[in-house]
């Protein structure tokens, strides 16, 4: 009974935290992404999924990656912080929200068909904490689920790059990158 009141308080300040503008941060737009997919790859490697399996998983996580930034609203600051960056905020919306859902549905029926168990509240638990608590994104999961994660992450990014390229300079501290040359390379 206690997991479930401590779920429903962790479910209230992840779904609060998606509807507020929040600081945008190399930390979750670029770090984790990118070690998401280098343990995603490695695991892909160790557990050798089917060619269908591995593209639809990229598939999936291409597309919610593209949804999840159509309701995404951007602030750009006339302030600048202490490195002279602009100071840029995002807000979620809804779509990432659903977004989210799915990718945590797909990784608890992937897992059904493969037969194993699951407990699915300990599964919501550890993926509600891996939102709040940055650090907690830093444990292993499934192949899928680091795939999937990985590939909506990197779009995600993508898309917020085409959006905003101000979050070039705050994302990569300031390095001035070839704008052009990202939208031929991606």
């Amino acid at each position: 009974m206690s997991q479930i009141i401590l779920l429903i308080a962790a479910l209230f300040f992840f779904t609060r935290h998606v509807f507020r503008f929040e600081r945008i941060s190399r930390l979750t737009l670029v770090i984790i992404p990118a070690y998401t997919l280098v343990t995603g790859i490695l695991l892909v490697s160790h557990k050798r999924p089917t060619f269908l399996a591995l593209g639809v998983t990229i598939l999936i996580g291409a597309i919610l990656g593209w949804f999840q930034t159509t309701g995404l609203k951007i602030y750009v600051s006339q302030k600048h912080d202490v490195n002279g960056l602009p100071i840029i905020e995002i807000r979620h919306g809804w779509q990432y929200l659903v977004g989210w859902i799915v990718i945590f549905i797909y990784g608890l029926g992937f897992a059904l068909l493969s037969g194993w168990h699951v407990d699915v509240l300990s599964e919501l638990s550890e993926e509600i904490e891996k939102d709040l608590f940055v650090w907690k994104n830093f444990s292993s999961s499934t192949w899928n689920i680091m795939i999937m994660s990985a590939t909506a992450s990197l779009v995600y990014t993508w898309r917020l790059l085409q959006k905003e390229p101000k979050i070039q300079a705050v994302i990569f501290k300031g390095t001035h990158l070839d704008h052009q040359l990202m939208h031929t390379c991606i």
